[in-house]
């Protein structure tokens, strides 16, 4: 029988960034979870059958939770980074970094020394676990030892528990430089593992970027395929240059033997296993090294394609296999909006989700100079992972066939992702369910912009705020007849007022074109977003590129929120 389904990118629109999933057999679903920063509840959690319709059905972190992870007390784009989700020892686990911490403001709000101590013991990365992906979720667990951030947890067949994760090289030969580490944790303590053997005396550096002057090698992920332990690495950083890697090492037998059987061979090449720190050792040696990189890497980026290009900053993948739709990455990337000047690409949404099916291929040639034959592969070698197949992008729809004698992949490029023509409508003051808060900060409800253009009616009582971050944000409300607004872009503000001119009428904010501009006409309803438009009377329109996170810094994207 055959069935056909079209997956739609981004899966997950506007600010939904570094995500990771499983495939969760007891149910039959996916399950993936993406980065919250300072926003609260946090952790969303989303399920699907077959990538097509996602539903929200929890978040990790709410109120309570939020504050035993100090989420109140973060800066800007601080809070939540990059979660991996894994199942392991049978329970469902997230492994977790919070980031930028004021310490000040934390002690000023009211946390203990010893919570501080915990956590800059654990240097803010942290396990929860859960029985139910619904939850409850228990922790957080502080790793005390651990260092860096992007955290990865990995269970390999024997039932040795790996926490990998990235931190700045100790000894780095550029700027930018950061190194892999791994050591084997307990899962029943969430305590590191001492018992001398390998990745289990200290921590073990596995890898420091693909080549030369290679920057930011992180959001490590660790998987078994065959007999190969995979590593895949971010690289390049989460901006214009960003990239994904692939390395592995043979391991039939464990992770842990293969590392066992990596000392024997430097030990017999006469290559001393290097010291990084004082109970540390590196497996990058100068004559071997124990994780081989992908000679076609990267395996997923768009860096090549240059500016004109709308979808930039992929990268941060995880792999996932689906029982019926084959082998899938999800990823982040990020919809950029052309600018006036050249070159300028502006982005306002955030870092979004995007999913790739991967196949696994094999070198068709052993490039011996003097033949041998067709090359031979082993049973248990998958081979490289090769993403969108024929296309050398992401795609903008995926079309998925299946029928009882296999299944046909067709990912294709339709049009520009940088934007849609229909504006969304995006009312603040509806009383949606779905709304966040920044940390703590109660007296404005948030959405995410999940397109644009966007249409956002100004209340007719409290205001409407789009915010970037807390230095670069737009208020708009009325004032009997009149609309005031304010700009705050980082230390210059810009304030004044238009008239509506009619009682009654509500105006509206579109965000378009790098603009904003408040719109308005003599429909008093707003359900046909795109006729409101094309019929209103613009009374003001201004430059809104300081709401991008080019101007802005950070990671977040935009939000729209209802302050009463």
């Amino acid at each position: 029988m055959t069935a056909t389904i079209t997956i739609t990118n981004p899966i997950l629109r506007g600010m939904n960034p570094d995500p990771s999933w499983i495939w969760d057999d007891e149910f039959q679903r996916i399950v993936l979870v993406t980065s919250t920063f300072e926003l609260v509840p946090g952790l969303p959690i989303y399920v699907s059958e077959d990538m097509t319709c996602w539903k929200h059905v929890s978040n990790v972190i709410d109120a309570d939770l939020a504050r035993r992870l100090l989420i109140p007390f973060v800066d800007d784009s601080g809070g939540v980074y990059a979660p991996t989700l894994r199942r392991i020892h049978g329970k469902y686990v997230i492994a977790c970094t919070i980031a930028r911490l004021d310490d000040r403001r934390a002690m000023e709000g009211g946390c203990t020394e010893s919570e501080l101590m915990r956590f800059h013991a654990a240097e803010g990365n942290f396990i929860l676990e859960a029985d139910s992906i619904e939850g409850p979720w228990h922790g957080p667990f502080w790793i005390e030892g651990a260092e860096g951030i992007d955290p990865d947890i990995f269970e390999d067949g024997d039932g040795n528990v790996y926490w990998t994760q990235t931190r700045p090289a100790v000894n780095p030969q550029w700027e930018g430089q950061t190194e892999v580490w791994t050591q084997r944790i307990n899962p029943e303590t969430w305590t590191f593992v001492d018992d001398g053997l390998p990745a289990g005396s200290g921590k073990t550096v596995i890898w420091r970027g693909y080549g030369m002057e290679s920057v930011w090698a992180e959001a490590p992920h660790l998987y078994r395929v065959g007999d190969y332990v995979y590593l895949m690495t971010a690289e390049g950083g989460t901006s214009f240059e960003h990239s994904e890697m692939a390395m592995r090492i043979y391991a039939p037998h464990g992770l842990l033997r293969a590392f066992e059987a990596y000392e024997r061979e430097a030990s017999e090449l006469g290559e001393c296993i290097p010291q990084v720190r004082d109970g540390e050792r590196c497996y990058l040696g100068t004559a071997i090294r124990a994780f081989h990189a992908d000679k076609k890497n990267p395996i997923l980026t768009h860096r090549h394609l240059g500016l004109s290009e709308p979808l930039q900053c992929v990268g941060h993948a995880d792999l996932l296999l689906h029982p019926k739709l084959g082998w899938w990455l999800v990823c982040l990337g990020v919809r950029e909006t052309r600018g006036k000047r050249d070159g300028e690409l502006l982005s306002y949404l955030g870092r979004e989700s995007f999913v790739a099916p991967v196949s696994w291929e094999h070198n068709p040639a052993d490039w011996k100079l003097d033949g041998n034959g067709a090359p031979y592969t082993h049973e248990g070698d998958p081979g490289w992972p090769v993403t969108c197949a024929g296309l050398g992008r992401l795609a903008d729809e995926i079309t998925v066939t299946t029928e009882d004698d296999g299944i046909a992949i067709e990912p294709r490029v339709k049009s520009s992702l940088a934007g849609d023509v229909e504006p969304a409508l995006v009312d603040v003051a509806d009383g949606s369910t779905n709304d966040v808060v920044v940390r703590d900060e109660r007296d404005v409800s948030y959405r995410r912009i999940a397109k644009l253009p966007t249409l956002m009616p100004i209340p007719m009582s409290g205001s409407l705020v789009i915010r970037q971050n807390s230095t670069h944000y737009a208020v708009f409300s009325m004032h009997g007849t009149d609309v005031r607004y304010e700009m705050v872009n980082g230390d210059d503000s810009q304030a004044g007022s238009v008239a509506v001119q009619a009682d009654g009428v509500r105006p509206a904010v579109l965000f378009d074109d790098n603009r904003l501009s408040v719109i308005v006409t003599g429909m008093h309803g707003l359900v046909d977003s795109a006729t409101f438009v094309r019929q209103g009377q613009v009374l003001l329109s201004v430059d809104a590129r300081f709401l991008s996170t080019e101007w802005a810094g950070g990671f977040v994207g935009c939000m729209a929120g209802f302050m009463a």
